[in-house]
Parts: structure tokens; sequence; C-alpha cells
């Protein structure tokens, strides 16, 4: 769940190879190539080559394409989030977005075009922003200009498939391409819950607070016995696992949710994955019903690859889900800088169409690629893609309740063992325009998490795998505030106001105004395992958590 743009080893292929002996008589040379750099598998420094890849091994990717009018979309991003502007507010449908910043169909059918010339199979997203393509491997290494092979990870004790060198592509085809991902499998993401030996707390039958509790620490039951319940709104959850519609069934019967059950919209085949991922799709779906337990929640599947990612992200767009929750994510130090600006150009769509996307921050404090067992686990990394601007970064804290479900105190979640909410600077991207206000630092990267919430172990009862448990980790704080937000665009419905759509440029407004002491619970105690918890905006726990009737509120006061 990070991202940083990492040194890593170029090698260039800078002749397309001829036919022996030079060109055959009547054909035309072939155009150079030219080399992307940005997708170069990362961490291959690492590991050791044990061979090359079966050339009859069928493979899938995924070809994002650059956005047209770059310029006019940053600063209508600006506008529409803009309490100040005649735009704010009126956001676009997918089908408006389409025609104005994604690439022509035109544009789209030349590289798709070209794809199906190297005998592969090609289809162009709705949005007109990626083509995939699928082929064997021999067909993928032709059409991209590199050669995969077997490789080994002794520290992570795992084999993958890697790109030996960039992709290189003819000029024509390279300037509308943003990247190629699937070309490797080194990094999967990781889901950010966690289940390590913790003090109990609340009252779930195994422990963990209960839905009754959460809502009372944050005030969230205020808004529910008002009416304000998610009746609706819709919740989008990016997983790459898997769930059991039993488990939750029974979370729901237990404490009477009355939530309607989960839709499936599998991408990419979806995913069959269970086993320990599974807890997260269930925590997830949980937290989801328990803080706005009538909106209807759509879990996205797909495979755990950079591919799968990225075309759940363009299907999500698609949809035009108002409000999206991830719990899964990648250092941005080991991620390729082409994933990174395919997703970003997709959050930017979602953006622009009036979506609310959350991320979860990470669970190994300000060290987040401390866990993929790279030269960068010593580094002070953040997550990706809670570290896009267009996505609302989620933090940690350890919640102590107050009497009868009340709110009592809060500290910056660290409970030893490397555990603890993710947060820092960002290597990829810089400080935006909105994200100004008392604590936050003055250099030109962003800075995240944005707000927080509880996320220790054993601090959420949920039912998973056939029996209760507690599960803790930003994963769980993110459905949390994405539930809480399905409830402020219901409120905000009923008061004729748009939906909240981007919330970070919201969040810091309210942060930088007199409201900020009523509406957030600044906490101001503990550390992320580097970056201490200070007044106002810190780097351990952003904002502070949520007080849903206050903030919302504020919110509504633009």
């Amino acid at each position: 769940m990070k991202l940083s743009l990492r040194a890593s080893v170029t090698t260039v292929a800078a002749i397309p190879l001829l036919i022996a002996g030079g060109v055959a008589a009547g054909a035309q040379p072939q155009a150079p190539l030219v080399p992307l750099a940005a997708s170069v598998a990362p961490g291959l420094d690492l590991a050791t080559r044990t061979g090359p890849e079966s050339t009859v091994r069928p493979m899938s990717v995924a070809v994002s394409l650059k956005l047209r009018n770059q310029s006019e979309l940053d600063a209508l991003l600006g506008r529409i989030t803009d309490p100040a502007s005649a735009d704010y507010g009126h956001y676009l449908t997918p089908e408006e977005f389409r025609d104005r910043f994604a690439p022509t169909a035109q544009q789209a059918d030349v590289v798709a075009g070209y794809l199906r010339a190297h005998g592969l199979t090609a289809s162009t997203s709705a949005n007109r922003q990626v083509v995939d393509a699928t082929g064997t491997v021999a067909q993928i290494e032709a059409a991209f200009g590199t050669t995969l092979s077997r490789w080994h990870d002794r520290a992570a004790n795992r084999d993958f498939t890697a790109n030996d060198t960039a992709v290189s592509l003819p000029g024509d085809v390279a300037g509308l391409v943003a990247g190629v991902a699937g070309l490797n499998d080194h990094y999967p993401r990781h889901h950010s819950h966690v289940r390590p030996n913790a003090p109990r707390v609340g009252s779930g039958p195994a422990g963990g607070y209960t839905p009754t509790e959460l809502r009372g620490a944050y005030t969230v039951d205020r808004l529910l016995k008002s009416g304000v319940d998610g009746s609706g709104q819709k919740i989008g959850l990016m997983e790459f696992a898997a769930f059991e519609q039993k488990n939750i069934t029974a979370y729901d019967q237990f404490y009477r949710t009355g939530s309607p059950a989960p839709q499936v919209r599998p991408v990419d085949g979806g995913s069959t994955t269970l086993g320990d991922a599974q807890v997260e799709v269930e925590l997830d779906i949980e937290v989801a019903h328990a803080i706005a337990p009538k909106a209807t929640t759509v879990v996205y599947e797909a495979p755990n690859s950079d591919a799968g990612e990225i075309d759940m992200w363009n299907a999500m767009v698609a949809d035009n889900v108002p409000v999206v929750s991830s719990s899964w994510g990648l250092c941005e130090l080991d991620r390729t800088q082409a994933n990174i600006r395919a997703v970003d150009q997709v959050a930017k769509q979602a953006a622009a169409q009036g979506m609310t996307v959350l991320s979860a921050a990470g669970d190994s404090g300000a060290y987040d690629c401390e866990r993929d067992g790279t030269n960068n686990a010593k580094k002070l990394a953040v997550d990706f893609p809670a570290s896009d601007p267009y996505v609302t970064s989620v933090g940690g804290t350890t919640l102590t309740l107050g009497p009868n479900s009340s709110y009592g105190t809060e500290t910056v979640w660290n409970e030893g063992g490397g555990w603890a909410g993710g947060g820092g600077y960002s290597s990829a991207f810089a400080r935006p325009a909105w994200q100004t206000g008392s604590g936050v630092h003055a250099t030109n990267k962003r800075q995240t998490p944005d707000v927080s919430a509880a996320a220790a172990g054993g601090e959420y009862s949920v039912y998973s795998q056939g029996r209760w448990g507690t599960v803790g980790g930003t994963s769980a704080a993110t459905p949390l505030w994405a539930a809480y937000l399905a409830l402020y665009d219901q409120k905000a419905a009923s008061a004729g106001r748009p939906r909240l759509g981007s919330a970070n440029p919201a969040l810091y407004r309210v942060g930088g105004s007199g409201d900020r002491g009523a509406a957030f619970h600044d906490v101001l105690t503990g550390n992320n395992r580097h970056y201490p918890a200070t007044p106002g905006y810190d780097l351990a726990s952003g904002w502070g958590s949520p007080n849903a009737d206050a903030l919302t509120a504020a919110l509504l006061r633009g």
C-alpha cells in the first residue's frame, strides 16, 4: 500500500532485432523502439534469475493509456471541490469524462491494433483508459520488446515472474501508453488487518467493539437516530479475495443490522481466495454494515496482481460508485512507476465524477516497506494508493471508551512488534494545494494519513471463518470512515447539497477552520514508530478521528 518512485537499474533495448543478414528485400525497416523506463520490475537486484519463463504459458496484461487535456482536468478538479466556484459539486458522468479527457477511440484502436498484430486478444475498457491483452508469454515478449524470466527472492522466499528489461514499443504506440501492468508479480498487495495478541476490549462475543460501541464513540449513533442510516447509498469495497455469505449473515443477525446482502462484482474473473485473506473482506463488509447498516455494499473482487488492481479501479469508475474503500496496498517504493501512474489517472477520474475514495495507510508505522522484505524495509515510506492526493489516507488509533459507549480517549496506534498506523511523506506525489493547516509541514511532499480511527489489534468484533474473533488494523478504520461518509452523502442529499466527492479538500478546510476542535478528535499522544502526535494535523494520525455529528454539520457548511 505504498508507493514511491524507486531508482531501478534499467536495461534499454536500444535497437530492434533485424532478420539475420539484414532487412529482407522489399520490406520496410522496423521503426525504432522506445523504452518505457517506468515499466522496470522492482526488486530484481534482490532476486536471482532461475531461468526463462515458459513461452507457452498464458498471460494477461493491462496497458494504460495517457489521458488527454490534463491541464484542463487539473483545473476542473480544483473547481469542483471549491465552494467558491460556480462548478462546485457539478461532477462529470463517466461518459462526459471519457469524451473530454480519455484517449480517443482512434488512439485506443492504435494500441489495440498493435497488440492484435502480435497475436494477442485485446479489449478496451469502457472509459478507454486501459487496453487489456491476453496471449502466450512468447506473444507478450514480442509485443513489448522484452523477455520474461522466473526469479527467486530469497529474503521473501518467493518465486515470481518479471520482465528482465524495460518494455519497448514503437514510437507511435509508446506515445499513447502510460504504462504496462501485469508483467511481474514480485510484490502482491497486502491487506492491512492484524490479529496480534492484544488486551481484550469491547463487549463482542470474543471481545472487540460492537456496532453499538463504535457508533457511540464516534457519534454515528446520533445520525442513525435521526434516520440517516445509509438508505439509498452505495459503498464499493476493493478486494483481492473472496468471502462467505454465511459469515456475513451470522454477523448481521447477531447484531441486528438489517443490512442488505452484499453484491459481488467480479473483475478479470474475480477471486476465489479464502483463508486468512477472506478475513479482510468479511471485516470490511461487517464494519460497513456496523456504521451504515442500510447502505448497499458492492464487493469488487479481482486477482491480486498489478493488472487486476488497475482493471478493478477502472470497473469502479465505470460504475460511478459514490464511496469506495480499499484495505489493500503496497509500499510506494516497491511498486513500478507505471502502476502508480495508471492508478493515479483513474483516481483523477473518480474525483472528477464526485467519488469519495479512501485507502488504509498501512500497518507498519512509518516503515511501510518493512513487511515486503526488500532493501527499502528500513526506509521511511508510505503506502499506495493511500498516498495518492485523490485518495483519503486513513491511519490508526487505539481507542478507549468512556461510560455508555461514549468516546473516552485515543492515542496513536503503536502496539509493538512493528504494528502501528502508517504515515509520512510520499516519494511520488507533491503536496496538493489543499493540504494546509496547523501542523501540515511546508515541504513539497504529499503527507499521510489524512484522518484516522480505531485500529489496534482486537478492537473490532468480527465473525469470520465460522467463528467470532477480533481484528484491528487501518483496514478496519478505512471502511469505518467510508461508511460514515456514505451517511454524510445521505444527509447532504436530504439537504439539497452535492455528495462529498473527493474528500480531502473538504476535510482540510474543516481542519483549518474553527470547527476543527468539535469535528475531529485530535489525537495528542503516541507515535507511529517515528512521527509523533501533535496538536492539529500530524503524520501519525492526520486530523484525528471523526466526531461524526459535528463533522457532518461542518462539512454541510462547506
